[in-house]
């Protein structure tokens, strides 16, 4: 039986306390693998916070960005955070800095076309994130949604 399987055979029976010794059995598992395999261990939690964090953190931001494949034929992001956290800022908007990083390279992302302008990829993301009718934390849904 996998660990899938097994998960899913107790999950409806599971206390608190059950849950919590799953936990750390599985931390003591993740840990001792790290001892032999410290990248994949990593590349594991980034991927848990990705799906159980409801907010981009930096480091999970620019995990997401450094996984697109860009409509130009280059990889990752177009734009580094420091530069598009400079934007946010001069332009006055208040979404949250991590998410601005990732709608920016994203709409660069899926929609470059040459000669467009950068103030075209701006505007762009802010139609995204400033969507009168979208959820909160909507680039994280959204990116969740393109990711299961």
């Amino acid at each position: 039986m996998g660990y899938k399987e097994l998960i899913r055979k107790y999950i409806d029976h599971a206390s608190e306390y059950d849950m919590e010794m799953l936990t750390c059995k599985t931390d003591k598992f993740v840990e001792e693998v790290r001892e032999h395999h410290p990248e994949m261990v990593d590349k594991f939690l980034m991927k848990l916070d990705l799906i159980l964090n409801p907010d981009f953190t930096k480091e999970t931001a620019k995990y997401a960005v450094s996984k697109m494949k860009n409509k130009d034929g280059t990889v990752g992001e177009h734009w580094n955070y420091d530069t598009t956290t400079k934007v946010l800022e001069a332009k006055g908007y208040s979404f949250k800095p991590c998410d601005w990083y990732i709608t920016l390279n994203m709409i660069y992302s899926d929609y470059y076309k040459s000669g467009r302008t950068d103030d075209t990829y701006v505007e762009m993301a802010y139609d995204f994130l400033s969507d009168a009718d979208g959820p909160e934390n909507k680039i994280k849904k959204y990116w969740k949604a393109m990711h299961e």
